[in-house]
């Protein structure tokens, strides 16, 4: 491997890696205030600087070369380090004292670190007016323009909201001859800009600007002048929300001198490595009644009793574990249906390799089907926007039935499929078509609809023509002109049917033959299909066959470890005396659902804790188990007092972390060995992996069947949360501006007649659907987007996609 050296240390690299990045993986501190990790460099900030080959460089900017000697604590770098920070303090507001980062603020550190003690600079202050859009309030008296908000905003969240807009402010040209040239830019720079809100729509939720502010310029609107940051106390711990389980940090307050009220004052994440979307950074004001409840015996009563438990998507891997010993000692039928389709896929698919987000970043070509990556998992579409922004040769092929402009505005190189309802399976039939691979003659319906197609192209003919000047021989001079022909062409009827054209036929083949490095993501909506069980035959011989790597978006937070756990039945929804946990049933055993803003809550039978008031693991997308911890207090019982009433041992979930079944993947790990961070150099060390067996796996047979003709009817309502809403923990959160209701686009509303806000209703068959109206601005279509959780009759139960009438609300 090259070798560098950084200030005397030799360290081995990998081609391509910057200097920075090589000393922050081998602990040698380079100070930065603009820089973020896996985003493009904006060198606004300078204080990378370096010495190579007796040349000034920015380390985050500049790749090492094999043999270079790197210098970063030169006397002129010091020096001009501290005039960088002196510049930085001119004018800067004196409020440390009240200030919300103040204790945790970078130029806070960085001034103390390079010894700033005296002022030597100064420029005329001017008036700069505060601003707010979504949950962010900025306050540009505070900001240095390091412009990190708007590098994670473009690079990360993919929204590209924010920019530094020119501004007319005092200018210190004064010391232009005096100071060193590059503190003397990094002041010009800050004094020429304010940051401000330049997107197109509106902006809700997210927070991600505030997560990365190095001063106290962003801040959360809800969190200003609530508390300092040195006294609250930071819980490690993971999102509960979604399958991909990202890392946050609870930062937790008492209420009382005795310390036993706990209050959650806001959620951090760490930026550098782990952007996280609205519901995991302001999901935060839901919890149960921190007594629980006191009927324990008449909850043991009703499951000793039951003849079906229904689970939700977010239990624990160790409620998960309980429920199905328990289903195994008293036999009751266990439904989670959603998870249960997911679990017939995952294990006729029977998956041999599991790729990470790493895999995502690494890809040249990623193709989604059956995806809404902007709502379904937030984390998988930054991580695609992070590749599509820094890796100029990735692109991203969006296939899904229904539009989505916030997708096609990640990059140039975004190539969105608009399909039509239930030909998902048609689409991937074209991955084996464009491969010449057609096992068991599965294509031939494909091939069968073959016909001839007329396309007029334009062609380039050259012409020669004549020219005659005074006193001259006759001469030639040949020009090219453009002319179109109309031709004939062979493509499949069946593509058009599905509303797959030739041109995008052509571009797609063209797109997925020249990729080296591919990577399928395969979507919530794909489980409910009619023909799921043969498209995940289909991906099982893609993957035993080519080199495309998949990955599965589990409809629920811990889907993946309870389809690991536990044997499920299908839920038709006739059994009645069904006992819900985490979810709906006749009786429910479940968090009431406290909001700590207006103190409704939800009427269920049992209380459970909340998962921010418990400790347990869930499984990610990526087969990682990972920890919760608990953030406020709970004294009553829970899963483990039920399950001693049948002679279980467990006094609390993670007495049961270790015992989690090795067969499925789980390791004899114990829940207080679990660690959960990131290092300095961005490594995870968060919970394990699963030991997923792949013996059985290898060159098994696959059971495909001919891709069958879809049927293509029309639609007009779609089965889907809005962004950053998941489950009816979301729904209850009054912190997130993103409400529960039927969404469509801001055309459409006009269209009907319909104002925002508005409660209308949809129906179908007698059976109705009743919410508010909102507009998704992303959305172009004139289609209603309906949330899952005010589907009470259970409309969309076979499929996501059906036609509802609109009528008066009663």
């Amino acid at each position: 491997m090259p070798k560098v050296i950084i200030d005397g240390k030799q360290l081995e690299f990998q081609e391509g890696q910057t200097i920075l990045e090589i000393a922050r993986k081998n602990n040698i501190y380079i100070p930065t205030l603009c820089y973020l990790n896996g985003c493009s460099p904006t060198v606004a900030c300078k204080m990378c600087m370096a010495e190579v080959d007796g040349k000034r460089v920015y380390t985050c900017n500049t790749k090492a070369k094999d043999g270079t000697e790197v210098f970063t604590q030169t006397p002129e770098i010091i020096a001009d380090r501290k005039i960088i920070m002196q510049t930085y303090d001119v004018n800067h507001p004196l409020e440390c004292g009240v200030c919300d980062k103040s204790g945790e603020c970078e130029l806070q550190d960085l001034t103390l670190k390079n010894q700033i003690q005296s002022q030597h600079y100064s420029v005329q202050d001017d008036e700069k007016k505060s601003k707010q859009w979504a949950q962010a309030i900025y306050d540009p008296n505070l900001c240095i323009v390091c412009e990190r908000c708007v590098t994670t905003c473009k690079d990360n969240i993919g929204e590209s909201n924010l920019k530094a807009v020119k501004t007319d402010l005092h200018s210190p040209d004064n010391f232009k001859d005096t100071m060193s040239k590059d503190p003397y830019s990094v002041w010009v720079r800050k004094q020429k800009a304010l940051i401000d809100f330049v997107g197109d729509n509106p902006c809700s939720d997210c927070g991600e600007c505030i997560s990365v502010c190095p001063v106290g310029a962003l801040g959360y609107r809800d969190f200003s002048y609530t508390s300092n940051a040195w006294e609250l106390r930071k819980i490690s711990s993971t999102c509960p929300h979604c399958p991909a389980g990202c890392h946050i940090e609870y930062q937790v307050k008492h209420q009382d001198v005795l310390n036993d009220k706990q209050k959650i004052y806001r959620v951090s994440n760490d930026f550098h490595y782990n952007p996280i979307c609205g519901a995991g950074r302001f999901a935060f004001d839901i919890s149960s009644s921190p007594e629980g409840s006191q009927n324990l015996s008449e909850a043991i009563n009703k499951i000793k009793d039951a003849k079906a438990v229904r689970i939700g998507g977010d239990i624990t891997n160790e409620e998960a574990f309980i429920i199905e010993s328990l289903r195994k000692k008293l036999g009751f039928e266990l439904y989670c249906e959603d998870t249960r389709k997911f679990q017939e896929f995952r294990n006729t698919l029977k998956q041999k390799h599991f790729p990470t987000l790493s895999d995502i970043k690494n890809s040249d070509l990623i193709i989604t089907l059956g995806s809404s990556i902007k709502t379904e998992m937030p984390l998988l579409r930054y991580a695609i926007n992070n590749a599509l922004k820094l890796n100029k040769s990735t692109s991203l092929i969006y296939a899904h039935p229904i539009g989505d402009s916030l997708i096609d505005r990640l990059g140039r190189n975004v190539f969105s499929i608009q399909y039509s309802p239930k030909a998902d399976e048609v689409i991937l039939s074209t991955l084996l078509l464009i491969k010449d691979l057609n096992p068991n003659n599965i294509l031939d319906p494909i091939y069968a609809s073959k016909k001839k197609i007329s396309k007029t192209i334009t062609k380039e003919v050259k012409k020669t023509i004549p020219q005659e000047e005074e006193n001259t021989s006759r001469e030639t001079k040949e020009i090219i002109e453009k002319i179109q022909e109309t031709i004939d062409l062979d493509y499949y009827g069946l593509l058009e049917e599905c509303s797959l054209d030739y041109d995008k036929f052509v571009r797609l083949k063209e797109m997925f033959l020249s990729a080296n490095n591919c990577t399928l993501v395969i979507g919530q909506d794909i489980y409910k299909h009619p023909n799921a069980k043969n498209i995940a035959s289909m991906l099982s011989f893609l993957e035993q066959n080519t080199t495309i790597k998949i990955i599965l978006v589990p409809p629920h937070t811990n889907s993946v470890g309870i389809s690991l756990i536990c044997t499920l039945q299908e839920d038709t929804n006739k059994n009645t005396d069904v006992i819900g946990i985490r979810t709906y049933g006749d009786y429910i055993i479940d968090s009431n659902k406290i909001n700590t803003k207006n103190h409704n809550n939800e009427k269920v039978n049992f209380i459970l804790p909340a998962l921010n008031q418990l400790e347990g693991t869930i499984t990610n997308f990526e087969y990682k188990l990972l920890p919760l911890r608990s953030a406020i207090g709970y004294k009553g019982y829970d899963i483990c007092d039920i399950a001693q009433g049948f002679g279980f041992d467990g006094e609390s979930l993670v007495d049961y972390t270790h015992l989690l079944p090795q067969e499925a993947g789980f390791k004899t790990i114990a829940y207080d060995c679990l660690k959960n961070y990131y290092g300095s150099n961005g490594e995870e060390k968060r919970g394990y992996i699963l030991n997923l067996n792949f013996k059985d796996k290898e060159n098994s047979d696959i059971d495909l069947i001919s891709v069958k003709i879809p049927d293509t009817e029309s639609y007009n309502a779609y089965f889907k949360y809005p962004q950053s809403q998941f489950s009816l923990t979301t729904q209850a959160s009054e912190n997130l501006q993103t409400k529960i209701g039927i969404y469509t686009s801001k055309e459409n509303l006009a269209k009907l007649n319909l104002i925002e806000g508005q409660e209308i209703c949809l129906e179908k068959n007698n059976d109705k659907i009743t919410g508010n109206v909102y507009i998704d601005y992303d959305l172009n279509q004139d289609i209603f987007v309906i949330s899952p959780s005010l589907d009470n009759a259970h409309i969309f139960e076979q499929s996501v996609f059906e036609i509802l009438t609109l009528k008066e609300c009663k």
